[in-house]
């Protein structure tokens, strides 16, 4: 009897120990047709998680641990999408890479909720040009808020039709296409202003009133890619005022006012880091940003993340050796290294072909390179095109008879010279001096008046 006993005892404690075992992890398999690269990398909002090798047929499989649920992005090739993980999940992703949007079908558990995302992103790109602000710009305050108040219907109707979708999933959806209406909303005075060419233009005074039914505190809308969206946005106008206000940066003033306003801990932390991942790079008074951004912070791996950048870029500053390229491939044929043009300020403009606002710059630098032709500054423009791209980066050279040195930087994004500079977005500027040190790794653009400033007290 008592044998009997222990038995049971032993057997309903396995049956807890396996009933207790939480599943953390989902399956992402699939086949991509017209392969285009080895590997299919997946990535939460901060980082790549999964890096999964596709075979010589196109299949791929591979299980994510630590799945949390919500929306994540793969990468394949240069092209991306989001989809929707949840613990238990077997999803397969079906995939045609020259069609890639338009491919995209989803079978197995899970496949509900992203066939309704890859048809939404499809639904969205059919707006045309009613999502432009080239035309969204020209509407006056009443049909503009009547076209997003549609779009938001549309959107929501299309939500309501699709049939068993995971009940989270559905709330989450409602956030985004509720953030998304408020996010066009409030971009309303800067397509007027662009589109009219009229900088005083203002809403009236009840246009904003759709923020208050909105709540900007509620840290479980973080999955929510449009309502971070919405808090960036909402912080950033708030940053702008105290930037004018008390005449320092906006990066430094978005710190201030994030620390200073935002009540929930962890939509304080994600404002803070989303900002300083980048702003650190960019700010002209380093110690100063590092300090308030280590004050407030409260996560161990952003304050090493920005101490990482910190501890790179305060090698950086004025007066220190820059960091070299070393024989980039020049457009007039032969290589050229930093060390070539030394007895000369250097002024360096990272860009890339596929890049709008480098390429926006070129007008403005082609007036600065023609005034300053016969003075001791040399001009180089250094393409961080991807290798498939080279001939995009020739050809648009010679199109728009770039003039200056024209490099080709040898690796993209991982090139040296890239790297050690720490530049995580284009356009991105730095100012040599005829020795080789540093004058400034964050030089104003070709379009600032400040260029010509800084020229002027460098008496080039």
């Amino acid at each position: 009897m008592k044998k009997i006993l222990f038995a049971v005892i032993a057997l309903s404690i396995l049956a807890c120990t396996k009933e207790d075992k939480t599943i953390d992890y989902a399956i992402f398999s699939g086949k991509i047709e017209n392969l285009d690269g080895e590997k299919i990398s997946v990535r939460n909002s901060e980082k790549v998680i999964n890096d999964i090798t596709i075979l010589d047929d196109g299949t791929f499989s591979d299980t994510l641990k630590n799945i949390a649920p919500g929306y994540y992005t793969f990468k394949y090739a240069n092209e991306t999408s989001s989809f929707y993980l949840k613990p238990g999940y077997n999803l397969n992703l079906s995939l045609n890479s020259k069609e890639f949007d338009e491919s995209i079908k989803y079978s197995g558990n899970g496949s509900n909720e992203n066939n309704y995302l890859a048809q939404k992103y499809l639904n969205e790109e059919g707006l045309g040009k009613l999502a432009t602000y080239q035309y969204l710009g020209t509407l006056n305050e009443v049909d503009y808020i009547h076209k997003m108040d549609s779009i938001k219907q549309l959107e929501t109707t299309f939500l309501n039709n699709q049939k068993d979708l995971d009940t989270d999933f559905k709330s989450l959806e409602e956030a985004s296409i509720t953030y998304g209406w408020a996010n066009k909303l409030s971009k309303h005075e800067l397509y007027k202003r662009h589109v009219s060419k009229d900088d005083n233009y203002k809403a009236s005074d009840n246009f904003y009133a759709f923020e208050k039914k909105l709540n900007i505190e509620d840290p479980n809308l973080l999955a929510v890619g449009n309502y971070k969206n919405y808090l960036n946005q909402y912080y950033a106008q708030k940053a702008n005022q105290l930037a004018k206000k008390d005449s320092i940066e906006n990066d430094m003033a978005m710190l201030k006012v994030v620390s200073q306003e935002v009540k929930s801990p962890k939509i304080k932390e994600f404002l803070l880091f989303g900002a300083a991942k980048y702003g650190v790079s960019y700010t002209s008074n380093l110690q100063g940003y590092y300090d308030v951004f280590m004050a407030n912070s409260t996560d161990g791996d952003h304050k090493k993340d920005i101490t990482e950048k910190y501890n790179k870029l305060i090698k950086l500053s004025k007066g220190q050796p820059s960091p070299k390229f070393l024989d980039y491939e020049n457009f007039k044929g032969g290589t050229t290294s930093l060390d070539d043009l030394k007895g000369k300020y250097v002024y360096v403009d990272v860009w890339a072909t596929w890049c709008g606002p480098c390429k926006a710059e070129i007008p403005s630098l082609k007036k600065v390179e023609e005034k300053y032709h016969n003075k001791n500054i040399a001009f180089v423009s250094m393409s961080i095109d991807r290798k498939k791209d080279y001939d995009k980066w020739r050809d648009m050279v010679a199109e728009k008879e770039l003039s200056g040195v024209q490099l080709f930087a040898p690796n993209d994004w991982k090139s040296q010279f890239v790297t050690d500079y720490g530049i995580l977005g284009i356009p991105r500027f730095v100012l040599i001096d005829p020795e080789g040190n540093i004058v400034t790794a964050n030089a104003p653009r070709p379009s600032s008046e400040k260029l010509i400033e800084t020229f002027n007290e460098l008496g080039i």
